[in-house]
């Protein structure tokens, strides 16, 4: 079963004009007014299943990708005239179609990431697509079997992949880039947890990447790691929420660079902000549902300037009389980080140690070019 079903990916241009994408039955695209109001759907795809991916490109460019009902996968580029989709990979074996689609985007190009089952393993696949000819597939790891999750973070220029593997029976949580379309080698930490959590990861602008490991139906712990790409290290892990905080599903959000993790219970939500060194959990709140309005697990990208400051891989939404979040992003935005001297000191001793290992290479160098 894919992770991303009955996810609506909300895609907020440049112009300020959000976008919904949505699956039922088919592939389907809806505006919303300037009234707040859904217009009338419009239909992307009639061959759709529920795995699918949507994307919305730096050029407000919105495309998407989907498995149809012959285990193809398909890309489309919802902006323009309904065309004959592209297909990236068909398979000829059933039962070995891709699943788990994800898009992201990186030095002007997209790229889509799936899931292939062969030889019973869980292939995490990634290719390139750029102009009439895609690129072949290319294996970036195994995923552990009972494990269906892996989540992809960009920042425009490098693609961050965070998955679930084991080698002899012990869990790992895998980091691996992707830059000029070649792999860094897999950085690795221990996962003393469950292998069936769902994973998903936001990057924040100073370049640390915060990772969530949570239950689909809050029956299980909720973990948050942060990595960090420049010295190539997870930090412990930290548990957010357990089975004792209520029967839900876990978003992870960031909100000026700070990390909150939100647990949607039936009639409240839980809000917890957790500090920037995933050392505690800094402040928590309970959010209390009123009104006929429908919650949902959404992925929201957004282009547009008044969004900068929030960041999200999934978060919950309010569907019902137009779209808004359940929370008050604004009072968030106002609150200060009260790890800001902590962040000044851990950001300088980032500072020393990476003036420590350039001077170590240079002294490396010397002694190669020593005659």
């Amino acid at each position: 079963m894919p992770s991303n079903e009955n996810i609506r990916h909300l895609l907020k241009n440049s112009m300020g004009i959000t976008t919904c994408i949505w699956y039922k039955n088919g592939l389907f695209m809806s505006l919303l007014d300037k009234g707040n109001r859904w217009g009338p759907p419009f239909s992307l795809s009639d061959t759709s299943t529920g795995d699918f991916s949507a994307l919305l490109e730096t050029n407000d460019v919105i495309s998407t990708c989907y498995v149809d009902y012959s285990g193809r996968l398909l890309y489309i580029n919802s902006c323009e005239e309904k065309k004959e989709p592209k297909v990236l990979l068909e398979s000829r074996i059933e039962g070995y179609s891709p699943y788990n689609v994800r898009l992201a985007e990186s030095e002007g190009s997209v790229h889509a990431f799936y899931i292939i089952s062969h030889n019973r393993k869980q292939l995490l696949t990634y290719q390139k697509i750029d102009g009439p000819e895609s690129m072949m597939p290319e294996v970036l790891g195994v995923i552990i079997r009972d494990g269906q999750s892996y989540t992809v973070s960009t920042d425009d220029v490098n693609i961050h992949l965070f998955f679930l593997t084991d080698v002899q029976g012990i869990n790992l949580l895998v980091h691996r880039k992707l830059y000029g379309g070649k792999a860094s080698k897999p950085i690795t930490t221990p996962f003393p947890y469950s292998a069936s959590l769902r994973l998903q990861s936001v990057i924040s602008d100073d370049g640390l990447l915060y990772i969530l490991a949570s239950p689909d139906d809050g029956q299980d712990v909720s973990v948050i790691y942060r990595f960090d790409p420049v010295l190539n290290k997870f930090s412990k892990g930290l548990e957010v929420y357990n089975s004792s905080s209520g029967q839900g599903s876990d978003s992870l959000i960031l909100i000026n660079n700070n990390p909150y993790v939100v647990r949607s219970l039936k009639s409240s939500l839980i809000l917890s902000r957790i500090s920037r060194d995933i050392k505690g959990i800094a402040d928590e709140a309970r959010i209390d549902l009123v009104g006929r309005d429908i919650l949902l697990k959404c992925r929201y990208q957004s282009n547009y300037k008044k969004d900068r400051a929030f960041k999200c891989d999934l978060t919950p939404m309010l569907f019902g009389n137009g779209l808004h979040f359940p929370f008050n992003l604004k009072t968030l935005m106002t609150q200060k980080n009260e790890n800001e001297t902590i962040d000044s000191k851990a950001f300088n001793e980032r500072i020393q140690e990476l003036e420590g290992r350039i001077e170590f290479l240079e002294n490396t160098i010397r002694e190669i070019l020593r005659p």
